[in-house]
């Protein structure tokens, strides 16, 4: 036992001391990380996340995950044993992304609305990635293959319920709610409606989003960093050496094991150094990669987890779903790839996406999206100085 005290004290504060060494070592290699990550943050994660969290943020303050809750209760209670919020939860991650529905859970945790176990088991499925990446930036930017994607996004979603039967058992609580009818449901809602204004719950959703986002964009950024230090250190191919001694009797080389390191950190860059790989079967490639987008790497689990340990949800089973999560997303996609073989045409759509969609779509998103946050950053300013000046009187 004083072993494991005493590793778990000094363990965390040598690897930092080693990423401190490394960063003054290789300081311009870290730099260069820095910029990738700082690029990934404010060109893809801000344009898909801000959006997304402000409008969650104010769907919970606004009391619509709790009427729509009401609803579906009965169904949600039957199948994952949650509340019917869960389900709410589950459509806003599934469309917006990773760190959306870990984020949600732990609100409604810290606002007593879920109970411990509860929390525990809505987090098991409700935090997933969202189409955006594994539809454009995995089967369209690195496979190449748009109509995979959308079995890789099936076998995500079908990886991440999964999980949540099997932990709809968790937990040894006993519910005293009572079962009352959705009508009788939305009466006490509306009798117990306490919220503050509509322009308040807008500032306050701003205020977190953007919170949110730069703690996101800080966790994103040290990450690709520190996979950059690790890499340089040999520490990453140390590591891929070992996988390829335990895995060499199924055929993984070590370059696959050196990709599919990379994404247990950052998953951007592993999907990326697997698609690259060549002499490996697309049914391998895309399996792999439905793992790690299924497991998230440590990069989003820290983020994740930052939410999560603000509560009394236990983050160790929380990466352990996350674990089980990988493990099932890629199952299915390595199961249902021959199945559907002859239903995936090989075409040129990546050409007509980069072509049109890109040309098109895109700039006219990212140019309503600067408005968007122009109008974001504006309101957010404000309601701090309204806020800070509150605080003083």
């Amino acid at each position: 036992m004083n072993i494991y005290k005493t590793t778990k004290y000094f363990f965390p504060k040598l690897i930092v001391l080693l990423l401190i060494l490394g960063v003054v070592i290789f300081p311009k290699e870290s730099i260069i990380a820095a910029k990738s990550g700082i690029d990934i943050w404010v060109n893809i994660l801000i344009p898909s996340l801000l959006p997304f969290i402000i409008g969650a943020n104010l769907i919970v303050s606004l009391k619509v995950v709790d009427i729509l809750g009401a609803i579906i209760n009965p169904i949600t209670q039957f199948i994952f044993n949650v509340s019917g919020k869960s389900a709410l939860v589950f459509a806003i991650s599934a469309v917006s992304g990773y760190p959306v529905g870990a984020r949600l859970a732990s609100d409604l945790r810290l606002k007593n609305d879920i109970s411990k176990y509860e929390g525990q088991r809505l987090i098991s499925f409700c935090s997933t990635s969202g189409p955006l990446f594994i539809i454009g930036a995995v089967a369209v930017g690195m496979l190449s293959n748009s109509y995979l994607g959308y079995l890789m996004l099936l076998c995500h979603y079908l990886g991440a319920i999964t999980v949540g039967l099997i932990f709809r058992s968790y937990g040894h609580e006993k519910s005293n709610k009572k079962n009352n009818s959705i009508i009788k449901n939305i009466q006490i809602l509306l009798r117990d409606d306490d919220q503050e204004g509509f322009f308040i719950s807008f500032g306050n959703a701003v205020i977190s989003g953007v919170n949110t986002l730069l703690a996101v964009g800080g966790f994103v950024i040290i990450f690709s960093v520190v996979f950059k230090i690790l890499t340089l250190f040999n520490i990453i191919d140390f590591i891929s050496y070992i996988f390829c001694f335990l895995f060499s009797s199924i055929g993984l080389s070590k370059e696959i094991c050196s990709a599919f390191i990379s994404g247990l950190f950052e998953i951007t860059i592993g999907c990326n150094n697997i698609t690259n790989i060549t002499g490996v079967s697309e049914v391998i490639k895309a399996s792999l990669c439905s793992f790690i987008i299924g497991f998230s790497g440590l990069s989003i689990l820290a983020q994740c987890c930052s939410f999560i340990a603000k509560t009394d949800i236990n983050t160790n089973i929380y990466i352990f779903n996350k674990f089980l999560h990988g493990f099932f997303a890629g199952i299915y996609t390595f199961l249902l790839y021959p199945i559907i073989k002859n239903y995936l045409p090989v075409s040129n759509f990546s050409y007509v996406y980069n072509t049109i969609y890109n040309n098109t779509f895109m700039n006219q998103y990212f140019y309503n999206f600067k408005i968007f946050l122009l109008i974001t950053v504006i309101i957010y300013i404000i309601f701090n100085l309204y806020f800070l000046y509150k605080i003083k009187d």
